[in-house]
């Protein structure tokens, strides 16, 4: 009985070795990016330093989350501002 609920016990280990390999690739291009846009690397290691005070996973995605959200919010007054700019342009042709 007791084989039958431990048919496959190395499961969690690959799932573990399979994450790991993924979060190797990520990194690795993570790097190659940095090394193609260096003016990143300021961004990178702001990121990281709030990373690392946020404590557990859960934090971490927090505070990715609140990052990436902030970002938008750039972006969409950065886009309302250009078509403000696009709209004026128009209307004094």
């Amino acid at each position: 009985m007791q084989d039958h609920f431990n048919k496959d016990q190395h499961a969690p280990r690959r799932r573990c070795t399979r994450a790991n390999e993924y979060l190797q690739k990520a990194l690795a291009e993570r790097e190659r990016l940095l090394e193609r846009r260096p003016h990143l690397q300021i961004y990178q290691a702001e990121i990281d330093r709030i990373l690392d005070k946020s404590g557990n996973r859960q934090g971490r995605m927090a505070v990715l989350g609140t990052l990436m959200q902030g970002k938008l919010l750039d972006m969409q007054r950065e886009l309302c501002k250009l078509t403000e700019t696009l709209q004026e342009t128009l209307s004094a042709q």
